[in-house]
């Protein structure tokens, strides 16, 4: 790595914080970066309302995402956070997830502890997998990357199912 390449893992650590909006194709990654913006959000519920209609319910595939970050990559230079919701699958999937979204441009995945079906974070009746799986599925995502720049994000909706403290116990596991 040369001393000008600053990574997302570098700026999250430096002030001021990361701002990173929602994008779902590769005109709102364009407008977004062109308005001054070097990280953004590849929001698995803007590309599934805006590929199917639908609101973010597991029905967007792993290969509708990738497809998607391929395209987005090929237009813009700034760092991409994908939402890769639950891993789509069990922790072998993760793995492959983590290595097919790196190869095709992600700066960072972030993946949730929901049991498939999942659903939109906001949304009532979300089902939570048990802590020591999504533990597996984290050790998968990190083993499987090729850079130990690009991220693993771990994202619990345990506050809305189990509650505050709960949350705490899963979020330090």
């Amino acid at each position: 790595m040369t001393a000008d390449v600053v990574t997302l893992r570098i700026r999250l650590g430096r002030r001021p914080i990361v701002v990173a909006p929602g994008i779902y194709d590769a005109f709102t990654a364009l407008v977004a970066e062109q308005t001054g913006f070097t990280t953004l959000y590849v929001s698995g519920a803007a590309i599934s309302y805006t590929r199917l209609g639908r609101p973010d319910l597991g029905l967007v595939s792993m290969s509708e995402v990738l497809e998607t970050l391929a395209m987005i990559h090929d237009r813009v230079g700034a760092d991409l956070i994908v939402d890769a919701d639950t891993g789509y699958g069990n922790a072998l999937n993760v793995g492959r997830t983590m290595r097919l979204f790196e190869r095709a441009g992600a700066s960072a995945i972030q993946i949730e502890d929901q049991d498939f079906p999942k659903r939109c974070g906001h949304l009532d009746g979300k089902l939570l997998i048990p802590a020591a799986e999504m533990a597996g599925k984290i050790k998968a995502a990190v083993d499987a990357r090729r850079s130990c720049e690009t991220l693993v994000i771990a994202r619990t909706d345990a506050i809305a199912v189990e509650g505050f403290e709960r949350a705490i116990e899963r979020a330090e596991l």
